[in-house]
């Protein structure tokens, strides 16, 4: 990778100016004007295991009435940020005969999600190895952490739209999964006190996973299925509400007109600092940034395909996991769900309105030297497989693809996600935004 040393030097002083911002709110009006109802069911299977039958009953069966109040509260949350405008009803207990009446009915014109969650709780596979052990060195293994005993969760998620005449339609219907591990030696593994313990532990940590995987996948799927298969109902106009599809026009039209002046650069760093990242695979690394604070950012497609886990590493210190959920392979263009979270979008200029010589600034995350900041120009414009690119005079090494390209106001141009092999040197491309926005604008704010 070779980065010229002012580059490096620039990037250096930028950071120390760098201070953040705090994340924009998302318009009320973009997200779906209906309530919700959410209906939760907890089925707790415990195999090898007496707890239901002792005074220990009572104290999992007020644990899980908790714990599930609260996922489903934390659901409301964040759908509410995201694609519901509400009001959103947690229906109380966390039995399927609790609320097997509304289910069957529903509320007229609202959506009623219902999340089936089934627990598989147990002693891991290694456990009956490990309690031969322990005899067999007559309970010298005894304190050391040999037992693992194990959660997996299996949560079915329904969403379903119940019209006028209380008709429900399914909207979409999708499946999860999470597990987890807790480890201890041979007397916590006979102790009922013990095993409490870990079921608390295990189904916090499970429900909190899959309570980032629904909010990760569920809002994008339920905004897009929602207007394909109830839009006739949703287009009318709820009694003291206006239309979405008018509002939205409006908070675009005055989207365009927030950015009135060219900014300067340390200004433009901070502004924008927030909201870029650096992708971490377990095979390759590179740059992305958010384009909604509803949970979606971009990056290359060719630094997150065929990886099983992504993380996001933001400079104000912040790591956030991420799923694959678009893809364009000629484009090399990657959508990604994040939770809706501490998010700052990225404003999305015009490439249209790019000239030959116009100044740009690229910024991504180099392989070992963190944010780096490299003034640039545009050269020409060429095509690609049938794709306009933005070549700019700026070599961009390894670390940086899916990084913007960012004009002097702070809005993004294009995206840095080429580099190609010149006859004398390597240079950079970029593709236009306006080609990428053809594939994403109905995720944007």
């Amino acid at each position: 990778m070779y980065f010229r040393p002012h580059h490096c030097a620039l990037s250096l002083l930028l950071l120390l100016l760098v201070t953040f911002v705090a994340p924009g709110n998302l318009l009320a009006d973009e997200r779906i004007s209906r309530p919700a109802y959410l209906s939760i069911s907890l089925d707790p299977q415990l195999y090898d295991s007496n707890l239901w039958e002792t005074s220990y009953q009572e104290t999992l069966d007020q644990f899980y009435t908790t714990e599930t109040e609260d996922f489903g509260y934390g659901l409301a949350e964040g759908l509410g940020k995201t694609v519901i405008r509400g009001p959103i009803k947690v229906l109380p207990g966390y039995r399927v005969e609790d609320q097997k009446s509304f289910r069957q009915d529903g509320e007229p014109d609202s959506f009623l999600l219902t999340i089936d969650l089934r627990y598989t709780y147990g002693l891991g596979n290694g456990s009956p190895l490990a309690a031969m052990v322990t005899f067999g060195t007559c309970f010298l293994a005894s304190p050391l952490k040999m037992f693992s005993y194990t959660a997996d969760l299996e949560g079915h998620v329904v969403v379903y739209y119940v019209d006028k005449d209380r008709k429900k339609i399914r909207v979409l219907e999708k499946d999860y999964t999470s597990e987890s591990v807790r480890k201890g030696n041979f007397f916590d593994a006979q102790e009922m006190a013990q095993e409490v313990k870990w079921i608390r532990q295990l189904t916090r940590d499970t429900l909190a996973d899959m309570s980032r995987q629904i909010l990760a996948e569920l809002p994008l799927q339920l905004l897009q299925r929602s207007w394909r298969k109830v839009a006739d109902e949703l287009n009318r106009t709820l009694v003291g509400k206006r239309s979405p599809l008018v509002t939205q026009r409006k908070a675009r039209k005055s989207a365009r007109n927030l950015v009135k002046k060219k900014l300067a650069l340390p200004e433009m760093i901070r502004k924008v600092s927030p909201g870029i990242f650096k992708v971490l695979t377990e095979r390759s690394t590179g740059s992305g940034f958010i384009i909604s604070d509803r949970g979606y950012a971009v990056t290359s497609l060719h630094v997150v395909e065929g990886a099983e886990e992504i993380k996001l590493q933001f400079l104000r210190g912040g790591t956030l996991k991420a799923r694959l959920i678009l893809s364009d392979s000629k484009l090399d263009i990657a959508v990604l769900a994040v939770p809706p979270e501490n998010l700052t979008p990225l404003q999305l200029g015009e490439s249209s309105a790019a000239n030959v010589g116009d100044a740009m600034v690229a910024i991504g995350y180099g392989e070992d030297i963190g944010l780096s900041v490299v003034p640039t120009t545009i050269t020409r414009v060429e095509e690609y497989r049938g794709t306009p690119l933005l070549r700019i005079d700026t070599e961009l090494g390894a670390g940086n693809s899916g990084g913007p390209l960012l004009d002097s106001f702070g809005r993004v141009t294009a995206i840095n996600i080429r580099r190609a092999d010149g006859q004398r040197e390597k240079i950079s491309f970029a593709i236009p935004i306006d080609e990428a926005k053809r594939f994403f604008s109905h995720l944007l704010n």
